[in-house]
Order: structure tokens, then C-alpha cells, then sequence
């Protein structure tokens, strides 16, 4: 599973810095030469930033693609780059790189979050050879495996149909298994690695209006695919899943003695 921001399918370009903050027509004297920060004081510290936040997204902590990120402003503190104290300053520039580092990756963080990103999924090209006996159940396993449909075709001088689907590869551990005991052997699957697609579902949807609140429930998490997949993969990782561990408690019961 990859992240997509939803916006494009470019590649991430490394940031570029135009410009220099420290043009002026006053001629710059030596004290504020050495003491003044600028934008390409902290280039290398951008674009490590930036890269670091490409590497791993805040969804699964998976690459990222289709993302360009511009730096509109960047503010330095007046008292920390005037410091009259040389050794100072020179003792905090590594230290001041390292907090550049993180507030650049987190601030693409945030700004990935608000644009709703999209779960990247793997995907398999099914070929499936069936008769017209097990179609149906042909269909019913790839439909609860969230797999579509791309083509159907009869084969000439043969009672077989060649089946042509994509599922995601996530989807697909048991399923040739499953093709096999729904058709009694009468259907074998061929898959084939076929590349990534966005799955366009926002993974911290919640339903807001009273219908959907009404068909779903407060959080709907059986019919949000993306948060399912979200979730799976940040527990295998071992990281944070909100999630809370007693619901309902009026329906628990207590083990008889």
C-alpha cells in the first residue's frame, strides 16, 4: 500500500528554493552577514525534511506520491539570529537544523491530513477460466473480495468463459483456495501483478447526516474499506490505532462461576 494525495499522479520532486531572502539595496555589513539566517542557510535541512515525509506518509508510514509542497514563508527568530555570542550560535546551528528537519516533515504531515489523502493499493489481474454453472459463484467470491470486474468473454468451441478481474493483493491471500472450493474445481485463477491504484475512499470518513447516521452508525467502520486497510497495516507496524476497546458494555456478560 502506497499514499496518494489525491491531486495528480506526478512524482515527488525535490523543493526549490528561488530567491534569497537576504537581498537588500543596503550594502549588508560583516556583523549581519555572520549572524542573519536565511532560507538557504536551511536548504539542505528542507530537503531532508521533505524527503523524510515523502518516505513515510502519516497514513501507514508508507512511500508517497503525486505530492509537490511550496514553501510560501519562512520566519526566523530575530533574537536567536542576532546573538552577539559567535560560539553560541555556532554551538546551536546543528541543533537548529535537526528542529528545521522536523517541523518541515510534520508540516507536510498536517497539510497531507487536510487534503484528504488516498491509500495506493496493490493490485492483481485475475484471469479465471469457468463454466456458465459457477459464474455466479465466481462473481460472489471476487465481489466480497472488493475486486471488479474488467472483462467476460465466452471461449469459441468451449462451454468455458474467460473472466478477466483486478483485485487487491491484500484481498488476495486464500482467494485462488476459495475460487476452487465455491466452484468444486470447476474454476482456476490465474493472477498476475498489475501496479497500484488510488482507492477513492477518504479513511477518516465518518457519517454526519441523519441517514447515514441511521444506516451506519456513529463511526461506520465496517463499510469504510480504507480505514480497515489503514488500520491493518499501522497494527502490523506496531503503531498508534485509535480505536476503543470496550463498546456496548450494557450487551457484555460476565462468565459464570
Amino acid at each position: 500500500q502506497r499514499e496518494h494525495n489525491g491531486r495528480g499522479a506526478s512524482s515527488a520532486a525535490t523543493p526549490y528554493l528561488s530567491g534569497d531572502e537576504s537581498d537588500s539595496e543596503d550594502t549588508p555589513t560583516l556583523e549581519s552577514v555572520r549572524t542573519a539566517h536565511t532560507a538557504r542557510d536551511f536548504e539542505e535541512s528542507i530537503n531532508t525534511g521533505f524527503q523524510l515525509a515523502m518516505q513515510s506518509g502519516p497514513l501507514c508510514f508508507e512511500p508517497v506520491v503525486g505530492v509537490a509542497v511550496t514553501i510560501k514563508n519562512i520566519v526566523f527568530n530575530p533574537e536567536a539570529s542576532t546573538s552577539s555570542d559567535a560560539a553560541r550560535s555556532a554551538s546551536s546551528a546543528s541543533s537548529l537544523s535537526g528542529q528545521v528537519i522536523t517541523a518541515v516533515r510534520d508540516a507536510i504531515w498536517t497539510g497531507l491530513l487536510h487534503w484528504s489523502p488516498r491509500l495506493h493499493l496493490a493490485m492483481y489481474t485475475c484471469d479465471i477460466q469457468a463454466t456458465s454453472e459457477v459464474l455466479g459463484k465466481v462473481y460472489g467470491v471476487i465481489n466480497r473480495r472488493h475486486g471488479r470486474i474488467l472483462s467476460e468473454e465466452m471461449r469459441e468451441g468451449t462451454p468455458y468463459f474467460i473472466i478477466k478481474a483486478s483485485i487487491p493483493i491484500v484481498e488476495s491471500f486464500g482467494f485462488a483456495d476459495e475460487i476452487r472450493k465455491r466452484s468444486s474445481g470447476a474454476a482456476v485463477p490465474l493472477l498476475i501483478f498489475r501496479g497500484f491504484e488510488s482507492l477513492n475512499v477518504d479513511p477518516f470518513w465518518v457519517p454526519t447526516t441523519e441517514e447515514e447516521l441511521e444506516d451506519l452508525g456513529e463511526k461506520a467502520d465496517k463499510d469504510n474499506v480504507a480505514k480497515k486497510y489503514m488500520d491493518g497495516v499501522r497494527k502490523r507496524k506496531g503503531l498508534f490505532v485509535e480505536r476503543k476497546i470496550v463498546e456496548h458494555a450494557e450487551k457484555q456478560r460476565t462468565l459464570k462461576k
